[in-house]
């Protein structure tokens, strides 16, 4: 005959050998990645808990998010790399599913967004600026950071603490959504680090709910931009030298099935104009980068580069299985116009490293003023074979 505590331990057993170990599951996560950060989170507010862990490629230029449930992967998110990276978690809407808020940039400039995750993808809802609320110093209000931040100031009835139509001036590297007229101050609770960063002229802070807040801050009707996901890269400086930063976007592929090429190959590049208004689409471009090539291996678009008015989009391609290319596309903003100013390739042979192959650049002798919409795959392509 089996005692209960028998029966009990055998359940147990059972229980335990049907749920995969934390070690069994990273298995999954590609080797060259290196993992910096394992969570555990309730983001369904069931009885169990999800297992969030974070993973940097080795060269330090995208981020990884691998979320399990009960030893399965259901979620996978990539973003580029930043020196700082903060998130947490609160239901913000009343959909009894916690919404994810982020604190992402470097010393220079931080954006702090909220994202909802959607068919396998992050949303993002909201933009704004962090205020912070420490009971130490009564009623005062502080500029937030991340380090400093607890957690998000929401009632029972799902309102935030916010602050609105404040215009307050940032001089720092940061996102100006398209769809927001300003950024709100939304407040955490926390312990200020820097006492002196007190925020005296906010307007009077008043509670509000999610949605109202997105339709108080919208330019338009949409409620949603695109998911920071959606972006591979962004740069923000001012290129036409008018005082006014504008922005360069680099978008995901998604006709493509790798996930890999969506992020590297054939992408949209799109330059938006900043006004005192906003961003307004200034120039586009959807077939500037290099194209996938099922005949050898190469690692697509890399970056972005910014230089005062010119900026360089490199990218890797490739002549044949063994030579990789590695190319540098530069534009010359004049103006309201957008030129290509040169084109340059470094060459590597895979099958014999000590070769040396000249590098070649092609200025506009050889062109003359090319626009930026005008340029592709194509013509980079007859410009090599005019030589």
């Amino acid at each position: 005959m089996t005692s209960c505590q028998q029966n009990k331990q055998a359940d147990k057993k059972v229980m335990l050998s049907n749920v995969k170990s934390n070690s069994d599951m990273l298995k999954n996560i590609p080797s060259n990645l290196k993992i910096e950060k394992e969570e555990k989170i309730n983001i369904d507010n069931d009885s169990e808990e999800e297992l969030i862990v974070t993973a940097v490629d080795s060269v330090s230029e995208k981020y990884f998010e691998y979320w399990y449930k009960k030893g399965n992967l259901i979620h996978e998110f990539s973003y580029p790399f930043v020196s700082v990276n903060y998130k947490w978690f609160a239901d913000v809407d009343n959909d009894h599913e916690k919404e994810i808020i982020r604190a992402q940039g470097y010393e220079d400039g931080i954006d702090y967004a909220i994202y909802k995750v959607k068919d396998n993808d992050e949303v993002v809802q909201l933009y704004f600026n962090p205020g912070l609320k420490d009971d130490r110093y009564g009623d005062k209000n502080f500029w937030a950071y991340p380090n400093d931040m607890q957690e998000i100031i929401i009632d029972q009835d799902k309102k935030l603490l916010v602050s609105l139509n404040n215009n307050y001036p940032r001089d720092d590297e940061h996102t100006i959504p398209d769809n927001q007229r300003e950024l709100p101050f939304v407040f955490f609770k926390g312990k200020t680090t820097q006492p002196d960063m007190e925020l005296k002229n906010l307007k009077a802070t008043q509670k509000i709910d999610l949605q109202n807040l997105i339709k108080s801050v919208a330019k338009g009707n949409s409620m949603e931009s695109k998911t920071s996901a959606a972006v591979v890269k962004q740069i923000i400086q001012d290129l036409d030298g008018d005082g006014i930063k504008d922005k360069i976007e680099v978008y995901k592929n998604t006709s493509l099935k790798d996930k890999f090429d969506q992020e590297h190959f054939s992408l949209p590049v799109k330059i938006f104009k900043g006004t005192e208004s906003g961003f307004k689409l200034w120039k586009e471009n959807n077939s500037l980068v290099y194209s996938p090539d099922n005949t050898c291996v190469s690692e697509g678009f890399s970056t972005v580069v910014v230089k005062d008015n010119y900026f360089t989009i490199e990218a890797q391609t490739c002549y044949d299985y063994n030579v990789v290319v590695d190319g540098f596309i530069t534009f010359k903003v004049e103006n309201n116009e957008i030129y290509l100013y040169k084109y340059g390739e470094e060459y590597f042979d895979k099958s014999n490293h000590d070769k040396a192959i000249p590098s070649k650049v092609w200025t506009q002798k050889k062109f003359s003023k090319v626009n930026f919409q005008d340029v592709n795959e194509s013509f980079l392509r007859k410009l090599k074979n005019s030589n």
